[in-house]
């Protein structure tokens, strides 16, 4: 992918859907594994400590992403983590339930799934033209969306219509299909300039780039919870309290949901042509919380249940689109340490995931109900926001959210 900083490759959008591998095996984590052992009625505090220490294991992304830097290249590293995750895969969906041995690997696959991730991430990153940047970013964005939203609507039915072999073996395989995309485009360069001797300063070079101003300020804004939009992963599990029957729940937070994310991501793309992502971003957190409020003031049926679905899901993946924009402009090209970086703002992006779930439920117990976690979700979101603000607009000012122009030197990724 030799081109120059102003033009984009045809067809460079098809790249974002290789993601799609991370949001169909993380649908394995999050969505399938829980239904299943909720079906063998497995209480409900053991499925979220699972869940929970699986998320908790993909934060170690940065501390690990920094060998993606280094060895082979970013596309062998990619094709390898998606390989060794798939594989997981297939052993956490055939291994008994009762195993002690499933949170761990449930563990280790989440934390291989955001290697892959941070691996496609910063090889896209580092090997694409800068002008690319919105583009790749809304894609990478659907690719995610898709790739989940497909997960949540197939594999419980594969693992419990197929042998729980034959189910297995068919998610995992599925999940390797959009690798087949980086066979259409020309890989960048595997010779990395000085890769063994870059290994040996890899520590130095890391702690060198988490300290660079720029990274420090995109780190504090995706740390802090301004549009994290963490209630759709609390759907699933709230649509009694909107006497929402099951089969509603499943089709609004599976097909729903990934339809609008599909349409949201493209008007994000749109929305970028606009204005700066970082405002962008700021401003969707902001109209999400506010969104979030006024549902406070509806009656809990099924329509407003599928309001807020479509609400929250459509920012989420605006942000989500503008995230990504941010990161994506946020690597120099060439840059040998895309991958690290990419790990890094990528575990900053999870954190909120980590810490609003929990605030989320303190405040379901504190007010008994949907309405303390939305009051919970929306002021914390807002005040983040407002937190942001002035900072974030200081630094469009001045230029300070993206990176440099891209190196004399062009290092293969």
């Amino acid at each position: 992918m030799e081109e120059s900083a102003g033009e984009q490759p045809k067809g460079v959008w098809l790249l974002g859907f290789t993601n799609t591998t991370y949001g169909f095996l993380y649908a394995v984590v999050l969505v399938t594994i829980p239904q299943l052992l909720a079906a063998r009625g497995v209480a409900e505090p053991i499925i979220a400590g699972l869940t929970g220490l699986a998320t908790t294991a993909s934060l170690a992304t940065f501390a690990l992403a920094p060998v993606l830097d280094t060895l082979i290249s970013r596309r062998a590293w990619t094709i390898t983590l998606a390989l060794v995750a798939s594989a997981l895969t297939f052993v956490v969906l055939a291994m008994s339930k009762a195993s002690p041995m499933l949170a761990p690997l449930l563990a280790i696959e989440a934390l291989a799934i955001s290697l892959y991730n941070a691996a496609i991430g910063g090889w896209l990153g580092a090997a694409l033209p800068k002008s690319c940047d919105a583009t790749i970013g809304t894609w990478f964005a659907i690719g995610n969306a898709f790739g989940f939203g497909l997960g949540a609507v197939s594999q419980y039915w594969l693992m419990t219509h197929l042998p729980v072999a034959l189910g297995a073996g068919v998610i995992a395989i599925v999940a390797l299909g959009p690798l087949a995309i980086l066979w259409l485009f020309p890989a960048a360069d595997a010779g990395r300039k000085a890769m063994r001797e870059s290994f040996g300063a890899l520590a130095r070079d890391v702690a060198h780039l988490a300290t660079q101003p720029m990274i420090l300020r995109v780190v504090l804004m995706f740390a802090l919870p301004c549009a994290a939009f963490t209630l759709t992963n609390a759907f699933g599990g709230i649509g009694r309290d909107f006497h929402t029957s099951d089969s509603l729940v499943d089709v609004a937070n599976g097909i729903g949901a990934t339809l609008i994310g599909l349409v949201a991501s493209l008007l994000a793309r749109q929305l970028l042509r606009r204005a700066p992502a970082p405002l962008m971003y700021l401003g969707v957190g902001a109209l999400g919380a506010a969104f979030t409020l006024s549902m406070l003031a509806l009656p809990r049926t099924p329509a407003t249940y599928l309001l807020a679905v479509i609400g929250e899901n459509a920012a989420q993946s605006i942000a989500q689109v503008s995230q990504n924009a941010i990161v994506f402009r946020s690597i120099r090209q060439g840059s040998p340490l895309a991958s690290s970086q990419f790990g890094l703002l990528g575990t900053a992006a999870l954190l909120p995931y980590a810490y609003m779930q929990a605030l989320d439920g303190y405040g379901y117990k504190l007010a008994g109900g949907v309405a303390g976690s939305f009051l919970m979700d929306a002021l914390v979101s807002l005040a983040a926001c407002a937190l942001l603000a002035l900072p974030v607009a200081g630094w469009l000012r001045a230029g300070r959210l993206e990176t440099e122009s891209p190196a004399a030197e062009s290092l293969p990724a």
